[in-house]
C-alpha cells in the first residue's frame, strides 16, 4: 500500500533529503531531531572539519610564499573568533534547510523519538511534554555517536571529534589517538596551524580500515612526517594520567611516555539506537545496525532504514541517496544503490579519494584488473600550485578497457574524483578519456595522462 503520510527521525543529510523528496511526492512528512538541523555532519564533522581544515591550509599556504621570496608574518591565532566564524556558517546552513523544509510544508518537531507501537511514536520535547504521532511509513536516519572507551576519564584536555570545536586554546602539543580519516584530518588541520601533533594508530597503517586507501595511506605518513608530525603506529595507550586542566600525559605500548595539553579520541562511532525502542516496533539488532534489503527496507515493511544505523559505506553522501531509494520504494518504485560507485574522500593534505572497484574486488568480479599509475610530479599545474605531491591511479578492465576504479592521492584530489566517477556511471573506457581535450595546466588532464599510459602498454602487448 502507498503511505500517505511518513515519519523522518533524524534531520541530517539522509533525513533531510527524505522528508524534502517525500514531500515534493505528496506524502504528508514529520520530520523528528532532538538536536539541530543537518544533524552531526553539518553542526558537528563533515563541515566544521573542512572548515578547520580549510583555514588551516591557508595558514601553510601563505607560510609557503617564503619560498617564492614572499615573506608574510603569522599573528598568534585567535581560536574564540576562529570559532564563532565557523559557527556563522553553520546558522546560515541551518537557516537554509529550515526555509527549503518549510517551503516544502514538512511539519518539524524537535525532541527525542521512541517507538510505541510499529506505527506510532512518542517524542519527549525538550521541554520534558510528551506527544504522541503516528504514520503509515516511518524512516529511520538517527546517525551514529562518537565511542569513548572508558581509559580517558572525563577531562577538560581531553576531546572528541565533536568538542574538539569548542576547544578555547591552539594546543601546543596536540595527541591524537586513531589513524582513521577523522584522527587524519584533524592531526592535519592543527598541525597546520601551529601544533605539535603526535598521531597514534593501534594499527600497522594509516587508514587501516580502508584497504582501498592503503597507498595513500602510505603516502599520508610519509608527507606528515616530513612536515614534522610524530606517527607511532602499531600502538596503543595503556594508561592515561591528568597532571593539570590542559596537561595529560600518556602511556603507551611501545614504551614512550608523552604528554600534551589536548588528546583528541577518535577511534570510530557507533549507531543511534539506545533510546529508539526498537523492540516496540518488532525490530532487532543484527551485530549493532539494522539490516535492510537493496530498497533500505527493515524487516517490518513499513518502517525503512538509511545512513549510519545500516549502511555498509557510513558517509554524509550514501545517506542521502539511501534517503531517495527509500522513498522510492515507499511509493513502489524499486531503485537500487550501487556503493562501488560512491565516492570516499578524505581532506587532509595531500587529500585521497577512491570510487569504483579495487584491484581485489575487481578480480573477485570477473574482471583482469589492469593498473596504471601518473604521478603528480608530471604536472605541470600541480608543479606551478606547489602540490606536486601524490598520485592518480586507473584500475581498468585488461580486456575490454572500461574504467573499473580510481584512487587519487594528491592535490584536490575529492574534487577531482568525480571524474572517474561520471566515467564508471556512463561505462567509459581509456580511449574515451584519452580522446577527451582537457585544458593545460590543469591537475585535471591527469586523468588523460593515465588514460595514455593504459593505451601505451596495451599497444606494447599486441606487438
Amino acid at each position: 500500500m502507498i503511505p500517505k503520510s511518513l515519519i523522518v527521525i533524524g534531520a541530517g543529510p539522509g533525513g533531510y533529503v527524505a522528508a524534502l523528496e517525500a514531500a515534493s511526492r505528496g506524502l504528508a512528512v514529520t520530520l523528528i531531531e532532538k538536536a539541530e538541523l543537518g544533524g552531526t555532519c553539518m553542526n558537528r564533522g563533515c563541515i566544521p572539519s573542512k572548515y578547520l581544515l580549510a583555514k588551516s591550509k591557508q595558514v601553510v599556504d601563505a607560510l609557503k610564499l617564503a619560498d617564492s621570496g614572499i615573506t608574510l608574518r603569522l599573528e598568534p591565532i585567535d581560536m574564540t573568533q576562529l570559532w564563532a566564524h565557523k559557527d556563522e556558517i553553520l546558522r546560515t546552513l541551518r537557516q537554509r534547510e529550515e526555509q527549503a523544509l518549510k517551503a516544502a510544508r514538512v511539519k518539524i518537531i524537535q525532541g527525542q523519538a521512541r517507538f510505541i507501537s510499529p506505527h506510532q511514536m512518542e517524542v519527549l520535547r525538550p521541554d520534558g511534554t510528551p506527544e504522541k504521532i503516528e504514520a503509515d511509513a516511518i524512516l529511520l536516519a538517527t546517525g551514529s555517536s562518537i565511542q569513548m572507551p572508558p581509559l580517558f576519564p572525563s577531562h577538560p584536555a581531553i576531546v572528541n571529534s565533536t568538542t574538539i570545536f569548542e576547544l578555547p586554546y591552539l594546543p601546543t602539543h596536540l595527541v591524537v589517538i586513531g589513524g582513521g580519516y577523522i584522527g587524519c584530518e584533524m592531526a592535519c588541520a592543527f598541525q597546520g596551524l601551529g601544533s605539535r601533533v603526535t598521531l597514534i594508530e593501534k594499527e600497522p597503517r594509516l587508514l587501516p580500515t580502508q584497504p582501498e586507501f592503503e597507498a595513500a595511506g602510505a603516502l599520508l605518513s610519509r608527507s606528515f612526517e616530513k612536515r614534522g608530525m610524530t606517527l607511532w603506529t602499531g600502538t596503543t595507550v595503556i594508561a592515561v594520567k591528568p597532571l593539570e586542566d590542559k596537561k595529560i600525559q600518556l602511556s603507551c605500548s611501545n614504551g614512550e611516555t608523552v604528554e600534551a595539553n589536548a588528546v583528541l579520541v577518535a577511534i570510530g562511532r557507533s549507531p543511534n539506537v539506545k533510546d529508539l525502542a526498537l523492540e516496540k516496533a518488532g525490530l532487532a539488532l543484527d551485530n549493532k545496525r539494522l539490516t535492510v534489503s537493496a530498497q533500505m527496507q527493515t524487516s517490518v515493511p513499513h518502517i525503512y532504514a538509511i545512513g549510519d544505523l545500516t549502511s555498509p559505506l557510513p558517509l554524509a553522501h550514501t545517506a542521502s541517496w539511501e534517503a531517495e531509494v527509500a522513498v522510492s520504494a515507499m511509493l513502489g518504485e524499486k531503485e537500487t544503490l550501487a556503493y562501488s560507485t560512491i565516492p570516499r574522500c578524505i581532506y587532509t593534505w595531500p587529500e585521497a579519494a577512491f570510487v569504483g572497484l579495487s584491484e581485489e574486488e575487481a578480480r573477485k568480479t570477473g574482471h583482469t584488473p589492469r593498473i596504471d599509475r601518473f604521478h603528480f610530479a608530471g604536472n605541470s599545474k600541480a608543479m606551478v600550485e606547489g602540490e606536486s605531491e601524490g598520485f592518480w591511479v586507473s584500475i581498468t578492465d585488461a580486456d575490454s578497457h572500461k574504467i573499473l576504479g580510481g584512487l587519487i592521492a594528491g592535490p584536490h584530489a575529492t574534487e577531482l574524483i568525480h571524474l572517474v566517477s561520471l566515467a564508471i556511471k556512463t561505462g567509459l573506457k581509456t580511449a574515451d578519456i584519452e580522446k577527451t581535450i582537457f585544458a593545460h595546466p590543469s591537475l585535471a588532464e591527469s586523468f588523460r595522462d593515465v588514460a595514455l599510459r593504459a593505451l601505451a602498454a596495451g599497444k606494447k602487448q599486441l606487438r
